[in-house]
């Protein structure tokens, strides 16, 4: 996190122009506990997590037209 820290503006100028990513890590075992990415990236993973999301509410709303409704609430928890 020290490098991370002391040379962010650094960092993010390599993620927004070059498309690289910084990994943060702290701790001895280096674990990794966040990054640093360009905007196109998140956005790209955004949009896939919006498309599954819309599959999940599509399917659903499959099930309830077919007369499922009540299999759906039971696994909603209503």
């Amino acid at each position: 996190m020290r490098e991370a820290r002391d040379h962010f503006s650094q960092r993010v100028n390599r993620a927004a122009f070059g498309d690289e990513i910084t990994y943060v890590t702290r701790g001895r075992n280096h674990e990794r506990v966040a990054a640093i990415v360009s905007i196109g990236l998140v956005e790209a993973y955004e949009g896939l997590l919006d498309q599954r999301d819309g599959g999940i509410a599509r399917q659903r709303l499959e099930e309830i037209r077919s007369g499922d409704a009540e299999d759906v609430a039971r696994e909603l928890g209503l």
